[in-house]
């Protein structure tokens, strides 16, 4: 390890953190997801610019792999594919004021009507189409599952494309998600879901819906977290179990290498002392990337294929990790992700910060990392 002390960069890198997207593993997980689903259509969940990786190069290799359509949060975000070119019919899940909704309408977004309200603010603007979102117990948005469901569709008429539901628990609860599907099964009973007109497209299936829960997939399934290949169980289960493949890979390097003796101390606090001599290496990955703090002194990541426990508390712009004396100034490490023969899940990072999967790769701050895009083994 002799002169490798200083903070030199010895390895050209596309910035201090970056993350590799795998765009053949977002088609093979929308293969896998579609075999689940059966004759049913599948509507790609790309809000949040798709989880942290990359809403425009996610929704066209997902519809490459055979999607129909997409999902996104908010009109913006749609805007923001309909400026990429993409033409497929997008979703917008959320409430639109009126400023939004004239945005929907203008780049040909569908909407959500959640409320009798909402359904009266979207049928001023007969331009726009609409599903109906019902609530059966997820509580958050969403019409009442018979009379007002049956407001909402009078008022909308024929811009109605699509009714759909929510589901809470399908990755837990088993009998909830029955109940949800018992209320939701009633209200497509109720006149006019039953009556004459051109049929609409009904959803309810969410990641764990489709892998699960095969009465809940209906016409359409909407995968969201497992489209990036990542567990519906948030911070537990193996996705690759699953035949899932994860598409995100989170790199730094070293950059700086340093003898810590007994008893010397690492990072803020100095929570972390070594208790013999230890070699130590300067990461330069913090909560400002979305590497969060909750990981000090118990994440661990990748170097040489090999893993390596995080020393101390994680600062905004760094982090240190024990090595071995093999390491260099410039070696590539994985936080998320493979090396060699080594890995470092989403799911353990979210074990380790007490959170899910979701928020680890849907924290990653898209000007902190930057992402790049592959095929390493698409099909």
């Amino acid at each position: 390890m002799e002169g490798n002390a200083s903070s030199t960069v010895l390895r050209e890198a596309p910035g201090r953190t970056w993350a590799e997207v795998d765009l053949g593993a977002i088609r093979d997980n929308v293969r896998v997801l579609r075999r689940h689903a059966g004759n049913a259509r599948l509507m790609a969940v790309v809000k949040a610019n798709a989880y942290g990786h990359g809403a425009v190069p996610v929704a066209r290799a997902a519809l490459e792999a055979g999607a129909e359509s997409l999902a996104v949060a908010s009109a913006g975000e749609g805007v923001e594919l309909r400026l990429a070119g993409i033409r497929a019919p997008i979703l917008v899940f959320t409430d639109l004021l009126p400023a939004a909704l004239a945005l929907a309408e203008e780049n040909r977004l569908q909407v959500t009507a959640h409320s009798v309200e909402s359904a009266r603010r979207i049928a001023r603007r007969p331009g726009l189409e609409a599903h109906l979102k019902i609530n059966t117990g997820m509580n958050r948005w969403g019409v009442a599952p018979v009379r007002e469901a049956r407001e909402a569709r009078k008022i909308l008429g024929d811009q109605l494309v699509g009714v759909y539901t929510h589901l809470a628990t399908a990755d837990s609860d088993e009998e909830e998600t029955r109940r949800q599907l018992d209320l939701f099964d009633e209200a497509l009973a109720v006149h006019p879901f039953g009556g004459t007109g051109a049929p609409l497209l009904v959803h309810a299936a969410n990641s764990a819906g489709i892998l699960w829960h095969a009465r809940s997939r209906y016409d359409c399934v909407r995968p969201g977290i497992g489209l990036y290949g990542l567990h519906p169980l948030g911070d537990e289960g193996d996705p690759e179990v699953e035949g899932l493949r994860p598409a995100l890979t989170l790199k730094s390097y070293v950059a700086a290498l340093r003898r810590l003796s007994p008893g010397e101390g690492v990072s803020y606090g100095l929570t972390f002392r070594a208790g013999q001599p230890t070699f130590a290496a300067t990461v330069p990955v913090g909560y400002a990337e979305g590497y969060r703090r909750a990981l000090s002194n118990r994440a661990a990541a990748l170097f040489r294929g090999k893993r390596r426990p995080l020393l101390g508390r994680v600062t905004m712009d760094a982090c240190v990790f024990g090595v071995d004396g093999e390491v260099e100034v410039g070696d590539e490490v994985v936080l998320i992700g493979r090396q060699r023969r080594g890995r470092v899940p989403a799911e353990e990072i979210a074990r380790w910060a007490g959170t899910i999967n979701y928020e680890v790769t849907t924290g990653l701050d898209a000007r902190r990392v930057e992402r790049s895009y592959a095929n390493v083994r698409g099909s």
